[in-house]
């Protein structure tokens, strides 16, 4: 599964400057959503906002934590850098399982959150 994330954050790496702007950009039109503004009527696009800055942190996320896995070590590497990188790939793997289920939740929020935006 881990090498699985590591290849979707190499092919991520290349969008990364996008995904920072996006983030930038939702941050900005979630802090002009919430004060009074004459150029946004209301609460209109908080949801889309929040929305977006949580799915380009989720992606920038996978590529910064992703980009570099440790290889499995083999039985011919010393004790202390086979339980080293045993370790890091079994914190990686907790990492992974997290970011598995953050996204499964992000999914249904934002299922949820559009719903209520569409219909509002």
């Amino acid at each position: 599964m881990i090498e699985r994330l590591q290849r979707i954050a190499t092919f991520l790496y290349q969008f990364r400057l996008f995904i920072i702007a996006l983030g930038i950009v939702s941050l900005g039109v979630c802090a002009v959503s919430l004060f009074q503004n004459p150029w946004i009527d209301g609460e209109v696009w908080l949801i889309p906002g929040v929305l977006s800055l949580s799915w380009s942190l989720a992606l920038y996320s996978v590529i910064a934590l992703f980009q570099q896995v440790p290889e499995k070590a083999d039985k011919s590497e010393g004790w202390r850098i086979r339980i080293s990188n045993s370790i890091r790939r079994g914190v990686l793997w907790l990492v992974a399982l997290s970011l598995v289920l953050l996204t499964g939740a992000l999914f249904i929020l934002s299922y949820q959150l559009l719903r209520v935006w569409a219909m509002g």
